[in-house]
């Protein structure tokens, strides 16, 4: 497991998400995945609905569910966060499937990479990814031995061939060793530049 923190020298650029135009999404679903980088995901969401002014959603692994409770993100998005137990819906991927213009895996832990890249849909992250129509991007986030994997390079590669966006991790440290070995999230402004580019991407190939 990993914490974002990130060296001067290795850390993107970080543009005000004020400065960076209008975002081309207005929905987002963000599903958050059992990393550790999933405690900075309330500030990312802060800056999501204050700075950019979108409707955010949250759906969580069980996993995710244990290092920040799902009311947390009911407080911060004014919907309810799901966890898998706790769907009211019959059929909540649909719903919210349907509703997203993006859908951001942030965190994306190597297991939920492998799920998305061989469409295993087994939790209520799993079947959003399956469903989604709108672009999905995922933001891994884990050690760096198991993001060096050739199973996971596979994942990944997979997963950009199918059409989602990937963003590149970043050094951060890692809490299992105290030293820079994990990769991780990059600064939330640096996310949702990725994002922005790959919905204009994609809008552009439809066009």
């Amino acid at each position: 497991m990993a914490t974002r923190t990130v060296t001067s020298t290795d850390q993107p650029q970080r543009p005000s998400a004020a400065d960076a135009g209008p975002f081309p999404a207005r929905r987002v679903l963000v599903a958050a995945c059992g990393s550790a980088d999933v405690l900075t995901l309330p500030q990312s969401i802060m800056v999501m609905r204050h700075a950019l002014r979108l409707d955010v959603r949250v759906v969580l692994t069980p996993a995710a569910a244990r290092f920040v409770p799902a009311r947390s993100f009911t407080l911060l998005t004014g919907h309810p966060a799901l966890v898998d137990e706790e769907a009211t819906s019959e059929v909540p991927h649909l719903a919210l499937t349907a509703w997203a213009d993006l859908v951001l895996v942030l965190p994306a832990t190597a297991n939920t990479l492998a799920k998305a890249a061989h469409g295993i849909a087994d939790n209520l992250v799993g079947t959003c990814l399956l469903a989604a129509t709108a672009p999905v991007v995922l933001v891994p986030s884990m050690n760096r031995a198991m993001w060096e994997r050739p199973a996971v390079r596979r994942n990944v590669a997979q997963l950009r061939e199918d059409g989602y966006g990937v963003v590149p991790p970043v050094p951060v440290l890692a809490l299992s060793t105290g030293t820079l070995d994990g990769r991780g999230m990059p600064p939330i402004e640096a996310v949702l530049e990725f994002a922005a580019g790959h919905l204009r991407r994609r809008d552009g190939r439809r066009g």
